[in-house]
């Protein structure tokens, strides 16, 4: 039984959801968490590749190249949206205990899940 095109949207953005959890919630160990905000640190880039290798997942049985293509096209923008997110919390010095932490933390999600849009939208829609 093949699936429908939205059924196929829908589960590619399903498992992009999954992903995202497994890599941000629990998988991301301190280590990446701290080097996040540091251009190039070795465990902020660990941090981006699990990102990239669970899109690889999420697209790669539609065809190889779409997997690779979003793959690397997630790494790029989710290392760049983390390393921003950390700067900006570290250049205010806003911890956990102040409400602009969570703002930020909540934009740096939303930037997460529009990039999943886009990766969608561009596959199966074109932009």
């Amino acid at each position: 039984m093949a699936l429908s095109d939205i059924e196929t949207v829908l589960l590619v953005f399903c498992l992009l959801q999954i992903k995202h959890f497994l890599a941000d919630f629990v998988f991301q160990t301190p280590r990446m968490m701290h080097e996040k905000g540091t251009y190039g640190a070795a465990h902020g880039v660990y941090h981006s590749l699990c990102h990239s290798a669970g899109t690889l997942l999420a697209f790669v049985w539609l065809h190889p190249i779409i997997g690779l293509v979003t793959a690397f096209f997630d790494f790029l923008l989710h290392y760049h949206i983390d390393w921003a997110k950390s700067n900006i919390n570290k250049k205010y010095k806003y911890t956990q205990d102040n409400p602009k932490f969570w703002m930020w933390f909540g934009l740096d999600q939303l930037a997460h899940q529009f990039t999943y849009i886009v990766l969608i939208w561009w596959i199966f829609f074109g932009l």
